[in-house]
């Protein structure tokens, strides 16, 4: 008879377990990484992700090491020898263990906290972590990348874009930035004079004439691009229709991109 209540307790007390957590997973919000780009005032990383449902933003700073393991793994940079993070996921993967979530749970003190959730053997680990070490590995093992509605009511806004910068992104669809010493080293690139695309939006002129977040516009119109402000300024006095010929590096090759900008 003890053993049987002894049983109940047990199963009470993991449906309880059960329905907090089933509680705690319903009220994440689903995020995904949007850009990666420098802080132009801190020259510091700033990896912004965006959620899924309503596209609010979320930017967090990082350090440059961090910074560099996931700009390699969203441009699909392949390196001769595994980084911290992916011997990290190489052992989680020896060990059959998988990961089933990062959250980023909360900002305190200008430092934002994470954890990752991970499974083996039927049991799930929660570790903790910084966000910029979650996300990396996220990214190398292809899971959800989830926030606190606590911590996105805490986010910090990105700094607002420029009316010029403004106007080029709602005539071409894309976001650039100045291709800094500090950026080029991110993206492990030989290029140090440019702009760096960091972001492209979905069915744009750009989007659809091929190019992509990560791209380097070196020249347009035969004329060197050598800051976000020049190429911005040289779009702004064209008057269309007009085409545009990009000289643009792509994951470290040159290649041509024409586009066409319509009246």
């Amino acid at each position: 008879m003890k053993s049987i209540h002894w049983l109940m307790l047990v199963m009470l007390v993991v449906v309880r377990t059960s329905r907090l957590l089933a509680a705690e997973n319903s009220s994440l919000v689903e995020t995904k990484i949007k850009t990666l780009l420098i802080d132009p005032t801190t020259q510091s990383p700033v990896v912004v992700l965006e959620t899924v449902n309503d596209q609010k933003l979320l930017p967090i700073w990082i350090s440059v090491v961090e910074a560099r393991a996931i700009a390699t793994e969203l441009e699909h940079v392949t390196l001769p020898r595994p980084l911290t993070h992916d011997l990290i996921r190489n052992i989680l993967q020896s060990l059959g263990a998988t990961l089933q979530r990062v959250v980023l749970t909360d900002l305190r003190n200008d430092t934002f906290f994470a954890q990752l959730s991970l499974r083996s053997k039927s049991q799930e680990f929660h570790i903790d972590s910084r966000p910029s070490d979650a996300i990396a590995i996220a990214l190398r093992m292809k899971a959800p990348i989830f926030a606190t509605p606590e911590l996105l009511a805490k986010s910090a806004a990105l700094p607002p874009l420029s009316g010029r910068a403004e106007r080029t992104q709602k005539r071409l669809g894309i976001q650039a930035q100045d291709l800094t010493p500090e950026l080029a080293s991110l993206l492990d690139s030989r290029q140090q004079r440019g702009v760096l695309v960091t972001d492209v939006a979905l069915g744009s002129i750009a989007m659809n004439a091929g190019i992509k977040r990560g791209d380097i516009i070196t020249r347009a119109n035969e004329q060197n691009v050598s800051s976000a402000t020049a190429l911005e300024s040289m779009i702004q006095g064209m008057k269309p229709p007009v085409q545009i010929k990009l000289e643009v590096i792509k994951k470290g090759k040159p290649t041509t991109i024409v586009i066409d900008l319509p009246s």
